[in-house]
């Protein structure tokens, strides 16, 4: 029974000195996505007060128009282009899906 008891312990050790070698490399491997994961997180939460405040962005964009036309219609021309590009995607991955 002692003996039982004894290997029980070592294989407990052994798995315990075994999940936190994995956990080491879990957080190393993590790490590295923490700032790619910030950033698209930000751009989530902006994504959303604009959707929950349009008054804001509509003010936004009035002052870009207002304060410098040039730049919010190259500004314009990139939201156009990149929801060209969204919109690409969305269809090209949903023809690969299907």
């Amino acid at each position: 029974m002692i003996r039982r008891l004894a290997e029980i312990r070592a294989r407990r050790e052994l798995l315990l000195a075994r999940s936190a070698v994995q956990r080491d490399a879990l957080a190393l491997l993590v790490q590295r996505w923490r700032a790619p994961l910030a950033l698209a997180d930000h751009g989530l939460r902006t994504v959303r007060y604009a959707r929950e405040h349009p008054g804001a962005l509509l003010l936004a964009v009035a002052a870009l128009v207002a304060l410098s036309p040039k730049r919010a219609f190259r500004w314009a021309r990139r939201a156009i282009l990149f929801w060209r590009g969204y919109r690409w995607a969305v269809a090209a991955l949903g023809r690969l899906a299907s």
